[in-house]
Parts: C-alpha cells; structure tokens; sequence
C-alpha cells in the first residue's frame, strides 16, 4: 500500500477527496499567510483512540464556507438552510475525513474510536493566531480558506 509520510500531503488528498466527493468542493495548497478567515469562523475538531495512538484533527473555517458546504450537501439554498446547518456540516465533513485519513495514514486493520466532532466559534485575533503560529495547514476551498491540524499524541 503506498504510504504517505507528510501529513500536509495526507490532509490534501484527505480533504480533496472528501470535499469533492460530499459536495463538489475543490481543495488546494494554500502558501498565502495572510489568508482571511472573515470575521466570523467555526473551529470543529475530533479526537481519535486507538489501543496504542491517539490524537485529534482540527479544522477552522470561515461561516460563510461552511454555509457554502451546506448548501452543496444539502442541495439548497443558502437562504432555506436550517439553523446551525453550516456548523453540522463541518462536523461530517470532519468525521468522515477523520475516518479516511485514519485508514490512510495507519491502515484499515487498526480499529479507532472517534469522539463525537464538537465545533466552537472562533475569533478573528484566534484565526489570525492560527495562522500565524504555523501549526495549522492552510488550504484553500474554492478560493475560501481553510485551516486543518492534525495532532498525534501517541
């Protein structure tokens, strides 16, 4: 099986291909340090388990990107959208991006547990933080941008 040892390059193919396939979504590389978040934005992360690794996966986005994710799995209009739909979407994108970066990255022999994708709002300072602090991958999702952390603790 070919192994992808930089997470940057697994988050991309991870993220490309469950954004394209979940709602027709494209995602690229994003170099550009002074990408905006907009004034508001949802951080949604997940933690996972193993019997020997563990770690989480983060993903911070701008409302108005999560709305467009929600409109496109949905098939709606943006304006007949349920409340906190944008904010749900992320959540299943992020689990189910979870499960296949996990079998990607360790295999599909191991079994994880995932906790359930839990999502808070986050600041402008805190985005421009994030960004800045260099932990987080940037990329771009139809020319919105995105941050993604991958943090393994075992």
């Amino acid at each position: 099986m070919n192994r992808i040892k930089d997470d940057n390059e697994l988050l991309l193919q991870v993220f490309s291909s469950v954004f394209e396939g979940f709602a027709f979504m494209f995602v690229e590389q994003e170099e550009d340090l002074e990408a905006k978040g907009g004034d508001y934005c949802i951080k949604a992360g997940i933690e996972f388990r193993s019997q020997d690794k563990s770690g989480s996966l983060e993903i911070i986005a701008p409302l108005e990107l999560c709305s467009e994710l929600a409109e496109n799995i949905l098939g709606t209009e943006i304006e007949e959208l349920p409340e906190g739909a944008g904010e749900n979407a992320l959540k299943e994108v992020l689990n189910v991006s979870c499960g296949y970066l996990l079998a990607e990255k360790f295999g599909t022999e191991e079994t994880f547990d995932l906790s359930i994708p839990e999502t808070s709002p986050v600041s402008k300072e805190t985005w421009d933080q994030s960004l800045m602090d260099r932990k987080h991958d940037i990329f771009s999702v139809d020319d919105s941008p995105m941050l993604a952390r991958l943090v393994l603790t075992t």
